[in-house]
């Protein structure tokens, strides 16, 4: 199969949707453990003076880190959806081109 000029197996197709599944399960674990450092942090610093301050001071680069990790997270797993219904429908485009013996 060609696509923009580059070729690809079925093979290659599958290995990629298997290594972007892999790479989906990583982030969202990266996130989960983000998420509870973030609130260990959070019990750790406090609410008084400092605890405010700090997390003025840092609280939209701590939650963009978050939000960032959750929408990686996503978008890889509907990446490897999608590359797992272009095998099928090149393997179904395979099949019914090549002539039965």
């Amino acid at each position: 199969m060609e696509f923009d000029g580059s070729a690809y197996s079925r093979s290659q197709l599958r290995r990629l949707a298997r290594g972007t599944s892999d790479m989906a399960a990583l982030v969202s674990g990266t996130d989960a453990r983000y998420t509870t450092s973030v609130s260990a942090i959070r019990a750790a610093v406090g609410d008084d003076d400092y605890g405010r301050a700090y997390w003025q001071a840092r609280g939209r680069r701590i939650d963009g880190i978050g939000t960032g990790l959750g929408l990686l997270a996503s978008a890889l797993g509907r990446e490897e959806t999608r590359l797992l219904r272009a095998l099928k429908t090149y393997r179904a485009g395979d099949d019914a081109s090549t002539p039965e013996a």
